[in-house]
């Protein structure tokens, strides 16, 4: 699904604020990679390990705590990459339970931190829930995201495009004398570019000109499909550019950017939640003195 950058009357509003958003489930077996913003419960058993039950409810919950890492995988290997994380897990949480680590003070106290994480998760998303209607997102797209893309003019054209990101012009060139002599664009990609789209092949997906810098943009939306570019140079590095198609699409309707308004405003509504709860009671942080942040030693060098 797209998500498009609306600006709103008196601030930006990213309505790719909710990366959430992400494409359709991914085949694993007898299971699927939902998005991370799936509550699943599904107890569906999908893999094992040394005879440990992996099940689909395990999945979801794996890439729901490792979505940033999980979106820098290639989408073939995403589901191989989810199940090994947790049957990792698995191993190492009977491993530790067998040496008795469970009943440790380190442990428990670990264990009582993230129930209250997840009470408070629960709680607060019914909370949230209630003060959110459709009511509310039906007044905001007509008041803030209607009128923005009545500005749109109709239609916008949109491209998609692969890349080789290097770090200097004259491996750029090298790359493009590779691709003319008939290397497969996405295998090199893979090869020599550093930007995380390398494990695509490159692929950046649709994307419209705004989306991308000034630089990139130009070269991109110059082309047609199955062009290549000349090393184009930006603040990343330079880079090699194939167009792989060009499309005009809608501007999005209402119920496309339903769940994405209604994110947006639950994040606003979380905000202002949590801001009564802190001044509905007595909350007091004690001594100046009191770290509220664990203190360093000033001769080992933090990791950025």
């Amino acid at each position: 699904m797209r998500l498009f950058i609306l600006i709103f009357t008196g601030f930006v509003a990213p309505i790719l604020l909710v990366a959430l958003l992400v494409a359709d489930p991914l085949d694993f077996g007898g299971g699927v990679v939902r998005s991370p913003n799936t509550n699943s419960s599904n107890a569906e058993i999908i893999a094992s390990i040394d005879g440990i039950s992996i099940t689909q409810g395990d999945i979801d919950r794996a890439a729901e705590d490792n979505f940033e890492t999980l979106m820098q995988v290639p989408e073939g290997q995403q589901a191989f990459f989810l199940s090994s994380l947790v049957a990792i897990q698995k191993i190492a949480a009977r491993a530790a339970l067998s040496e008795g680590l469970a009943n440790s003070d380190s442990v428990q106290q670990r264990l009582a931190y993230q129930k209250e994480r997840i009470l408070q998760d629960v709680w607060v998303a019914e909370q949230i829930n209630a003060r959110v209607t459709e009511s509310d997102i039906r007044v905001y797209f007509d008041t803030y995201v209607a009128p923005e893309l009545a500005k749109q003019n109709d239609d916008v054209e949109e491209v998609q495009a692969r890349h080789i990101l290097v770090a200097t012009k004259a491996e750029a060139e090298t790359a493009i004398e590779r691709l003319e002599k008939g290397e497969d664009f996405a295998q090199l990609a893979g090869e020599l570019s550093l930007g995380p789209s390398a494990g695509r092949g490159g692929d950046l997906g649709y994307f419209l000109a705004e989306e991308m810098v000034k630089p990139f943009s130009d070269a991109a939306f110059a082309m047609q499909p199955g062009g290549l570019s000349a090393p184009v140079e930006t603040e990343f590095g330079w880079h090699v550019i194939r167009l792989e198609d060009r499309r005009v699409v809608a501007p999005p309707s209402f119920e496309d950017l339903t769940e994405q308004i209604r994110a947006f405003l639950e994040q606003q509504e979380r905000n202002l939640f949590f801001d009564e709860l802190l001044t509905s009671y007595d909350f007091q942080v004690y001594g100046e003195e009191t770290p509220l942040l664990p203190e360093f030693d000033d001769d080992v060098p933090l990791k950025d």
